[in-house]
């Protein structure tokens, strides 16, 4: 089956012979222009020791840029792990990858420009860049599995798009006492909710039923909470040192997903020090935490040290039952 070209990659992705798939993600790369060579050095450990067939960058990629021959250069390092591996990758962006100089959709041009990145722009009347959908084939090109990548915006006081509202948003909607940790991060528009959700009814006409999904984004939605509350219930697992920072406004993101049913899988980067996941009403949901040496870490009077978190997120698919996504945490500690 051959799907119209929003719904394809430019690179196919394939399940291996085995029936396996593997999707390696690494978040807050926070990657800065002193270009600390952990970072990639922490990036090629993971891609050496995990083999994925696709990774996926979660956001917070780049940081500190004023110009786009700045952003060049940072792209050009991240981008070489991937690259000299023969290795597809995609992105997402985060809040810290906005810069007043160099627009998202310049920095999206570079990282299409790379030969083995399968991110695409996403339609253009929606907010944000890089809403796309990556099917995963058989060995009959027949789709069986799906990513969702979503573009999760900034901040309030830089908002990607309009809300509409006579008032001070920032003011008015961030009031002392929050629902969140304080946060002031902005949220996944209607309009991408309801991209996800079309495009999904005709994937689901197209394909004869409904493919099963990973969906990424950078800040994590607001049902991530549950987990915490519910930590047996939801089997839990992995640390949680920071509060969960959504958005105060919730979008309505994991509702849809829950009604439609073919997202079995909800991550996002954004908190470092959180590594938690755990199963809410039949979705694996968390973090993935930080593989950058940029971003902050853990206190060093931790017991691992600042840098113990670090690492990324392995997701393993199985052709024969892609509605079941194994998922672990992988620290570069542990390969060192």
């Amino acid at each position: 089956m051959r799907l119209p070209d929003q719904y394809t990659s430019r690179i196919p992705l394939r399940f291996r012979p085995d029936g396996g798939f593997r999707i390696l993600m690494m978040s807050d790369l926070h990657y800065a222009l002193d270009r600390d060579e952990r970072t990639i050095k922490a990036m090629e450990l993971l891609l050496d020791s995990q083999k994925p067939d696709l990774v996926i960058l979660g956001g917070d990629n780049t940081t500190g840029k004023s110009t786009c021959e700045e952003f060049d250069v940072l792209l050009q390092d991240i981008a070489r792990p991937m690259e000299e591996r023969r290795v597809p990758w995609a992105h997402v962006f985060g809040n810290h990858d906005i810069s007043p100089d160099v627009s998202k959709e310049y920095q999206q041009a570079g990282y299409e420009s790379c030969p083995m990145c399968v991110s695409k722009s996403g339609p253009e009347e929606l907010p944000g860049v890089g809403n796309y959908f990556l099917p995963v084939l058989d060995e009959k090109d027949e789709p069986v599995f799906g990513i969702w990548a979503l573009d999760s915006h900034q901040d309030f006081e830089t908002p990607s798009a309009p809300a509409f509202y006579d008032g001070d948003l920032y003011r008015d909607l961030l009031m002392p006492s929050r629902l969140m940790a304080g946060s002031d991060w902005e949220f996944i528009r209607f309009e991408q909710i309801m991209w996800y959700w079309n495009s999904s009814v005709e994937l689901e006409k197209l394909c004869g039923s409904k493919l099963p999904s990973l969906m990424v984004f950078h800040i994590p939605l607001f049902e991530f909470n549950a987990l915490l509350l519910n930590a047996n219930r939801t089997g839990m697992k992995g640390e949680y040192n920071e509060r969960v920072s959504a958005s105060e406004i919730n979008s309505g993101m994991f509702a849809a997903v829950l009604q439609r049913g073919d997202v079995k899988a909800l991550f996002a980067g954004h908190e470092h020090n959180n590594t938690f996941d755990g199963t809410y009403v039949g979705i694996r949901m968390g973090f993935d935490g930080s593989a950058g040496y940029h971003a902050y870490g853990m206190k060093d009077s931790d017991p691992g040290g600042k840098h113990g978190l670090r690492g990324g997120r392995v997701f393993d698919i199985r052709r024969e039952d892609p509605q079941h996504i194994d998922t672990h945490m992988v620290f570069i500690k542990d390969l060192q």
